[in-house]
């Protein structure tokens, strides 16, 4: 029996698209001849290494993190500059927020559980009233790990006094799925709005 729902933010809730953020930061450059738009990509989004990961991990300010990319990269650009830049990437899918909606009116808990910055998040928190609909946000900059890091999954049952079996995780990343599998939880690997209605229907939620 399932008694939370737990949802990514990135890809789940909102679609976005984060490439066109280094290709409008190269034009920014004073020293752009020198990179590529995709080293500048890499620099902050590689999964490993990338400074995106201190950043979101809450090890690093949003003020150090965008010291960090205009010393390497010699950006001319002020901090709103960079956040006009950096938040308008995503845009809402109004059928998973029907689905949403229609969990909460069901009397469902919802976490959202997401790898996200300070910057993103006050940004989404202005712009996208979905979030408010969720009875606590579990924020890899808040809590101090990334997913697919145990720590940020065990942040659930902090919360909420419920069996790994009675949780059911949606996530755009099959390895983030895999993970709360391994933990007892059981996911969806999301791909479109259809399959939680599917889900729903199956369940006679």
């Amino acid at each position: 029996m399932i008694k939370l729902f737990v949802f990514d933010l990135g890809n789940v809730i909102l679609p976005f698209e984060h490439r066109q953020i280094a290709v409008k930061l190269h034009q920014r450059s004073t020293k752009k001849t020198m990179f590529t738009p995709q080293h500048l990509f890499d620099v902050m989004f590689d999964l490993h290494n990338g400074l995106i990961n201190p950043y979101e991990e809450g090890l690093m300010s949003s003020v150090e993190f965008i010291s960090a990319l205009k010393s390497q990269f010699q950006l001319d650009i002020t901090m709103d500059d960079f956040k006009d830049i950096w938040n308008p990437i995503f845009r809402d899918d109004p059928e998973v927020n029907e689905a949403i909606l229609y969990l909460k009116e069901r009397g469902y808990p919802l976490f959202l559980l997401s790898n996200t910055n300070e910057l993103h998040f006050s940004y989404i928190i202005e712009k996208y009233p979905i979030v408010h609909w969720f009875d606590e946000w579990l924020l890899s900059f808040e809590v101090g790990a990334k997913k697919p890091k145990r720590r940020i999954y065990d942040a659930i049952f902090e919360k909420m006094d419920v069996h790994p079996s009675e949780v059911f995780y949606i996530d755009d990343i099959s390895k983030y799925v895999e993970t709360a599998q391994h933990l007892g939880i059981n996911g969806m690997v999301f791909k479109h709005a259809d399959q939680l209605w599917e889900f729903i229907r199956k369940n006679g939620i």
